[in-house]
């Protein structure tokens, strides 16, 4: 159909043509154009905060794990009275160094170290994903302790015997023992210092016997009261038995025989039976 009236004219081929035309640049521009990259993957806090640090004084044999926990406390010393020193945040690693009673030492990614109670690291990982359990002290870490301290009561040949004895653990076997004892008689009173070694063949053992010998000292105070008569100081040795079990990781109770023998200036010399029941508290 035309329309003339002098106007210009335009066939309905020649306008779907024009259109055609309008459309084909367009669409072969969009196809020639490079396909539409996604946008790279932006580091996490945690990432870019943590990254790759790692301490440069760590020792050989520690474990690294990452904190799981929203936070952790990181304390000066192995004990609730010390101040929280640093704060360890969600998804940052740790290296465990070693572990006292119910504490573990840790270290940072920036070489600072700090303390940790085992009951804040249940959410612990290692680099693989799989949860850490670090394991609580147990009746069996008494092998670990090297000091103990022992409170003993006893009968010394009739009189009343309270003991100290102060004892450091040299293998799992051998220990060393600094005693003194008060002995309080009806007719002297005695004061004794020894030094002994201990051995334990079975320490594994929760009751576990031991053999006892040593040295040392024992002052006689007679309780004359008629007759004034000097203190008496004798050399003795000492050699006896026990057995020790163990309570907890800390306490243990033991009890003792003993045979002190008196080397005094008189004619004969002085055989002396202990016995006496007490208990230990390792440090």
């Amino acid at each position: 159909m035309n329309c003339q009236s002098g106007k210009r004219t335009f066939s309905l081929g020649a306008l779907l043509g024009g259109l055609l035309l309008a459309v084909q640049p367009a669409a072969l521009s969009a196809a020639d154009e490079p396909a539409r990259q996604e946008p790279p993957v932006v580091e996490s806090f945690s990432a870019r905060q943590f990254g790759e640090r790692i301490p440069t004084d760590l020792p050989d044999d520690v474990e690294q794990v990452v904190n799981g926990a929203e936070f952790l406390n990181l304390y000066t010393g192995p004990g609730r009275g010390y101040v929280i020193d640093d704060v360890v945040e969600y998804g940052e690693r740790l290296w465990l160094l070693k572990r006292r009673t119910d504490w573990v030492k840790v270290m940072t990614r920036t070489g600072k170290t700090g303390w940790a109670k085992i009951s804040d690291l249940d959410e612990i990982f290692a680099a693989e994903g799989e949860q850490v359990a670090v394991p609580t002290p147990g009746i069996d870490d008494y092998r670990d302790q090297g000091f103990r301290l022992g409170f003993a009561y006893g009968d010394f040949e009739g009189a009343n015997s309270l003991g100290l004895s102060l004892g450091y653990r040299f293998t799992e076997n051998i220990s060393a023992e600094l005693r003194a004892a008060q002995t309080i008689g009806a007719y002297s009173d005695s004061q004794t210092y020894q030094v002994a070694l201990l051995h334990k063949p079975f320490p594994q053992w929760r009751l576990s016997p031991y053999f006892l010998l040593g040295t040392g000292i024992n002052i006689t105070s007679p309780n004359a009261t008629i007759v004034a008569t000097e203190d008496r100081q004798d050399t003795t040795m000492l050699t006896g038995i026990g057995v020790t079990t163990y309570l907890s990781r800390r306490f243990a109770l033991r009890a003792e025989v003993a045979n002190h023998y008196l080397l005094t200036s008189r004619e004969n010399n002085q055989e002396i039976v202990e016995w006496k029941l007490g208990f230990d508290v390792f440090m």
